[in-house]
């Protein structure tokens, strides 16, 4: 998690809870013991210490770069304590179970910096646990939580490797005068506005926008344990105002920036100046859309924080680009990881083990509807079927250590995607598989905006690397294959059933 903070420029060291139920001294000291022999003591500040009125090492236990790595605690710490790195618990079993507590889950959920990276390891948290009482707990309790399984890969998949792309840091896209010519056209096209601002606010606010110098806050009543009831109960939300105050609202907007940030891959900063060359009252006139104050400014990017994310978004794919044009992605060695953590159903039942995967002892637990999408779950079981199948490994969905394909969008801006899966065959040729969302009574369920970029590149990259390959999706529980041109109605003829080509 720290080497993948540091991937990311962010100066933030995770913390990992060691929690002691009843605190026990003999198993606290076997715990100490352990962590010097790794190199972690009250010395040298890596290890911290809040039991009863013991503390030791605390003073910067909630500064982001704090030194400590464990935190000994005890059942609970006071109440109002806040520590954001906190990403690990090790909840020590004491012979009893004890009942889950949301509390305690609670310190390992926030963001360091109130923001998601899009990546799992840094957006989500881990608990280690003997305790199956306390476990089941945080699993029917806690939404999008999975317990995970550590696997090893077999033998004959060590000696695999294939050519990854990265990108290119020599590359940088178009310039940020460049993307904000692509921004204003598209707003006056997609919303057919013109010069005259206050007529520019009005066809906004009809088509969803909130405007004012109010920040809209969505509050809920009532005991919910679990989002999917907040959502079923959607009746309750109450709505507040506040008059923008720019220092106390100041992180909310830059939250918001930073989210529009990840859709189109610059610099807080060149989005911040973009959105307020197109929305701000100011000298500029050129670029200009609306004459927002100061305070609607801010409201205005943090009530609309998921549509303009949505507008950004389709900016990105308004005109899809073959990434070979205008870079030479960089080039790795790919070998697959000799061990990996994989999402599990606990909940299985007939659970079968599938030999064609490259992992050992992966089965039908990690396959279900749970951890799967319905295109995967049917690719999988699928391959497990064939007698011509020598193996299938799965690919993470981000990270170094996985096979990835360099795309572009349409502000040139470089992007990685990893393709779901790799297939070896008994004839030793080598398929490259992404899955997509497929169709359901004639509507697709794909989300991908990036699709058509991410299957050109695909195309260029299995081109030069003379292997096979195809984006496979689901309809009516079958599977079609296209690696031709992507058309998104799977009734076109690009799109074959995966037996007639895989």
């Amino acid at each position: 998690i720290y080497h993948q903070y540091q991937q990311n420029n962010k100066k933030i060291r995770p913390l990992v809870l060691i929690q002691f139920p009843n605190a026990r001294p003999d198993t606290i000291e076997k715990v100490e013991q352990k962590l010097e022999s790794m190199g972690y003591t009250y010395q040298n500040g890596m290890v911290a210490k809040w039991i009863s009125e013991e503390k030791i090492n605390i003073e910067e236990i909630t500064e982001n770069s704090g030194t400590p790595v464990f935190l000994l605690m005890k059942q609970a710490i006071t109440t109002g304590w806040d520590c954001p790195r906190a990403k690990i618990l090790v909840k020590l079993r004491e012979g009893m179970s004890e009942t889950f507590e949301v509390q305690t889950i609670g310190r390992i959920r926030r963001m360091p910096e109130a923001i998601h990276y899009e990546d799992d390891l840094l957006d989500f948290c881990f608990v280690y646990t003997f305790d199956e009482k306390y476990k089941a707990g945080l699993l029917e309790n806690i939404d999008k939580s999975y317990e995970t399984r550590r696997l090893f890969l077999k033998p004959r998949c060590k000696t695999f490797t294939l050519e990854k792309q990265l990108r290119n840091l020599d590359y940088e896209g178009i310039g940020e005068r460049e993307v904000l010519d692509k921004v204003y056209d598209f707003f006056k096209k997609k919303y057919a506005l013109g010069e005259n601002k206050q007529k520019n606010k009005t066809i906004l606010e009809s088509k969803g926008y909130i405007f004012g110098d109010e920040v809209l806050s969505h509050i809920i009543q009532g005991k919910f344990i679990k989002t999917e009831s907040v959502m079923e109960n959607s009746a309750h939300h109450i709505t507040t105002r506040k008059k923008v105050n720019t220092h106390k609202h100041g992180i909310e907007m830059l939250h918001a920036i930073d989210s529009i940030k990840k859709t189109i891959g610059m610099q807080n900063r060149a989005v911040k100046t973009i959105l307020e060359r197109l929305f701000r009252k100011d000298l500029s006139r050129k670029h200009k859309l609306l004459l927002l104050s100061t305070s609607e400014f801010y409201a205005f990017l943090i009530n609309n924080e998921h549509k303009l994310k949505e507008d950004f978004s389709d900016i990105t794919t308004d005109m899809a680009m073959q990434h070979s044009l205008f870079i030479e992605p960089k080039t790795a060695t790919f070998k697959i990881p000799e061990q990996d953590f994989f999402k599990y159903d606990v909940g299985v039942k007939n659970e079968t083990e599938y030999s064609t995967n490259a992992y050992e002892h992966y089965t039908s637990g990690y396959t279900t509807s749970l951890v799967r999408s319905q295109s995967e779950l049917l690719f999988e079981m699928h391959c497990e079927s064939r007698d011509d199948i020598e193996w299938v490994y799965k690919n993470g969905d981000t990270g170094q250590q996985y096979f990835s394909i360099v795309y572009i969008d349409a502000l040139r801006k470089q992007w990685l995607f990893y393709a779901d899966y790799i297939v070896k065959k008994s004839d030793g040729t080598i398929w490259v598989i992404e899955t997509k969302g497929g169709e359901s009574r004639g509507q697709s369920k794909n989300i991908d905006k990036q699709i058509i970029n991410k299957f050109n590149a695909f195309k260029d990259y299995a081109e030069t690397q003379n292997i096979h390959w195809g984006f496979v999706r689901d309809k009516d529980n079958l599977l079609y294959i296209n690696n031709t041109e992507y058309v998104e109605e799977m009734s076109d003829d690009n799109w074959v059933l995966l037996t007639d080509k895989f």
